[in-house]
């Protein structure tokens, strides 16, 4: 029984796709899964940042350059990941785009930016991933969403619309595939320090009053509090956990 509990977050034998893994949440989720035993492969844009971020840490970590946007290479990109690491059994949609903008300024075009990345990207790899999860009768999809798909938010009309997309995506796909071992969810992250939340709020101090008066623990984040969050819902400790969304704000949501 202590083996069976001690293996329940193990992700030991596993193979951990996070796109925009090079930085921010999507690097803390790479390094808690490859704490966890995974062999984690990030990807993203930028060769410069997924190479100092895999320099960062010592185990058993690899990087790919792909763009999610290019959903015509999707599949390709999937299946040289199972060619050189033998399978795909997890998937973190967690690359994303930002559009700070007021209601007047935003374009059908900043719609479609965005969505192309949180929405079409995210699914194209999905449905690559899904049969090789399949083939092994298991795979853990997670969408990272935001909190801005619960909250009312000034600028961020295009960004929570996207956010909320994703956990209408979750639900649907979990619906969809569950039967076959494959479990679907969604993290929302509340306010967490990471470069570009910095970038949003270090300038506006009653932003920042704000997110504090609304978290009941009157902190923000860190980073790996959400990858840890990701290694639970992996992990057989969370194998009958599915279509669900997991918030880890500490509070902000039911704050008053």
């Amino acid at each position: 029984m202590r083996e069976y509990f001690n293996k329940a977050f193990d992700l030991s034998g596993r193979v951990a796709v996070v796109t925009g893994g090079g930085s921010g949440l999507g690097f803390a989720t790479a390094k808690c899964l490859e704490s966890a035993g995974a062999t984690v492969v990030i990807t993203g844009r930028r060769e410069d940042v997924l190479k100092k971020a895999c320099e960062k840490i010592s185990g058993n970590m690899h990087y790919y350059v792909y763009d999610v946007t290019d959903t015509g290479r999707a599949k390709d990109f999937i299946d040289k990941v199972v060619t050189d690491h033998g399978a795909c059994d997890i998937l973190i949609n967690n690359a994303g785009r930002h559009c700070k903008k007021t209601v007047s300024e935003i374009t059908v075009e900043d719609f479609r930016e965005v969505m192309d990345v949180h929405l079409y990207g995210a699914f194209a790899l999905s449905q690559a991933a899904i049969p090789y999860m399949k083939k092994r009768k298991h795979g853990s999809i997670i969408f990272i969403s935001s909190m801005s798909a619960l909250l009312g938010m000034d600028r961020v009309c295009v960004y929570g619309s996207a956010k909320s997309a994703v956990l209408g995506l979750t639900r649907c796909l979990a619906g969809d595939i569950s039967a076959d071992g494959i479990r679907v969810n969604a993290i929302i992250p509340g306010f967490i320090e990471t470069p570009m939340f910095h970038q949003a709020v270090d300038a506006d101090l009653s932003r920042q009053q704000k997110i504090i008066n609304h978290t009941p623990m009157k902190a923000y984040g860190r980073p790996e509090d959400v990858g840890w969050a990701a290694v639970y819902l992996c992990s057989d400790a969370a194998g009958f956990v599915n279509g669900t969304t997991l918030t880890v704000d500490g509070g902000c949501a039911i704050g008053f």
